[in-house]
Order: structure tokens, then sequence, then C-alpha cells
């Protein structure tokens, strides 16, 4: 018993090592995430600014599978940098077009708590499994978290008031709390292909 007590310890230490990994990185400057970051786990939190250039450097470590799960919590996203698709640029405190748009390998993401807005396209085709739409977020733009596969819980914020077109279009929801005292508008095709 003491050889299996000593092998369900070392086994429980890997776990744990293995499946809570998370490599924690606080961006004083924007645009100098690259710079901090050496090595990654799965997991990746994030504190202080980032701008384009550090959404892209993310971008392509989500693209590249080295990051599935991103938590943004205590990070503020700021205007300036490089443009992080070629064509969209940061705003302060907005999830911009297509930022997270197509990457199927992003299984869980902690959006910043300071957003006020998620714009057109957003989360599109990702691999989320769950979002938690922050209190300040008042307006979601079309499509924001449409095809989404894997999405099966949504949590709007308390501020959440207007929601475009298709904003959960085919994505597999299969439960929505809504924290606003009063529901938002339901706008055309939020959840399917038909218009309520």
């Amino acid at each position: 018993t003491t050889m299996f007590r000593s092998l369900l310890a070392t086994l429980v230490c890997v776990l744990s090592t293995n499946l809570w990994a998370v490599t924690e990185v606080h961006v004083e400057t924007a645009g100098t995430l690259s710079t901090l970051l050496t090595s990654t786990e799965k997991q990746l939190k994030l504190s202080g600014s980032i701008n384009g250039t550090d959404i892209k450097y993310i971008r392509e470590l989500i693209n590249g599978g080295k990051i599935t799960e991103l938590d943004l919590s205590k990070a503020s996203i700021v205007s300036g940098g490089e443009k992080y698709d070629g064509s969209n640029s940061t705003e302060d405190d907005i999830i911009g077009p297509s930022m997270f748009n197509g990457f199927s390998k992003l299984k869980a993401i902690e959006l910043p708590e300071k957003i006020t807005e998620i714009k057109s396209n957003a989360f599109t085709n990702s691999g989320l499994r769950k979002i938690n739409i922050p209190d300040g977020v008042s307006r979601i733009g079309n499509d924001a978290f449409a095809k989404c596969g894997s999405l099966d819980t949504v949590i709007l914020g308390r501020r959440a008031t207007s929601l475009n077109q298709g904003v959960f279009y085919l994505s597999s929801v299969k439960m929505a709390y809504v924290k606003p005292t009063t529901p938002p508008n339901y706008p055309p095709y939020l959840f399917t292909g038909s218009n309520p």
C-alpha cells in the first residue's frame, strides 16, 4: 500500500501540473507581449495593456495550437500597434471585428472586464464552449458568435441591450442566461436560420 500511495501521489502531482498549468504575463507596455512570452502553456492569462501588435501575436499562437484557453479578464485592449488581421485595428475596450474569427482551436476565453462592445464576426467559427459577456458590454455585433459548433452556454451581462442580427446564428447554444432586468430586443436570426 505504501508503494500504491506513492504512485498515486506522483500521478496526482503530474496531472495537476499538466492540467492546471497557466502561463501568466503582465504587459506593462502595449505591443511588447512577444518579447515577454518565451514559452507558453495551453492556457495563457494576461494583464496590463494589449494592442493590435499583441492581438496579432496571440492570433498566431492560437492558430498554431500553442494556446487553447485565453484569460484576458485583467487585460485592457487599447488602440494602436499593427493591424491584427490585415484590415482591422484595435480600439479602446472593444473586441474588434473578426478578432478571433475562425479559431477552432480556441476552446475558452475570459473577456476583458472593461470592454464595452463586441463587434461583428468577432468569434465566428471559433471553438468556444462557453462565453460570459462582461457587464459593461452594451452592444454585440452581427454574427459575433455565429457558427460556433461547440458553444453550449451563453451568459449575457447586465448592460447587453443591443444584440444585432445573427449573434449566435447556427451555434449550438443550449443554455442562455440573461442578467439584464429588461431583456434585450430579440433580433432576426439570433440562434437559427429562421426569423422569429
